[in-house]
């Protein structure tokens, strides 16, 4: 939705978007009055939006880094690197995706939305009438999610349930202001701090 608006505001014009990304997310930019460019060296894109996709094929990838090497703007929605799992495998994310364009092409993103972006909490802060101070940014990531917190001037709480170890939490910087093991025992904390 971040990356929706901001192709509206900054490339007013844009209509037709090459989009690596899971169907779901390109659904949600048709439904939002974008068309998808074809995987074709004649169906120029306005915009290349780069996502987490776990559909992501090899030929599209080479058109999307063959419009990105053409200078055609580039977006990514996020810097993750990777998605967290359980499971014995490595999920590829966005950030890693654009870093293999950028292999290829050597031209980064001209912007990545996405945590570690403040403004994501600036628009709950603006919608909420609330204060930095007045929320907490939860996420198991540091470089996204605590990073985000931190330049939003909010507070940063890390769970230890994604691809963050405590070893990594206590190197860190900038450091979580509150660790937990997960979501749940963060709840059990609050609970507690509230005497419920």
């Amino acid at each position: 939705l971040a990356t929706i608006d901001y192709i509206r505001e900054h490339y007013p014009a844009a209509k037709r978007l090459f989009l690596l990304g899971t169907p779901s997310m390109i659904s949600e930019f048709e439904a939002a009055g974008f068309e998808s460019a074809a995987d074709s060296a004649d169906d120029v894109p306005d915009v290349v939006v780069a996502a987490f996709d776990m559909t992501l094929q090899y030929d599209r990838l080479c058109r999307a880094a063959w419009w990105v090497s053409q200078g055609v703007p580039y977006i990514a929605t996020n810097p993750d690197r990777v998605c967290p799992t359980d499971q014995p495998t490595v999920l590829v994310d966005c950030g890693s995706i654009c870093a293999c364009i950028e292999h290829a092409t050597g031209r980064r993103p001209d912007i990545t939305l996405g945590k570690p972006d403040p403004n994501m909490l600036s628009g709950i802060l603006s919608r909420h009438g609330l204060q930095p101070d007045q929320i907490a940014m939860v996420g198991d990531r540091i470089y996204t999610d605590v990073a985000m917190a931190h330049n939003a001037k909010a507070m940063g709480v890390l769970v230890l349930s994604g691809e963050t170890t405590l070893d990594v939490a206590d190197k860190a910087d900038p450091q979580p202001h509150i660790t937990a093991d997960s979501i749940e025992v963060l709840g059990a904390l609050i609970r507690e701090a509230h005497g419920k």
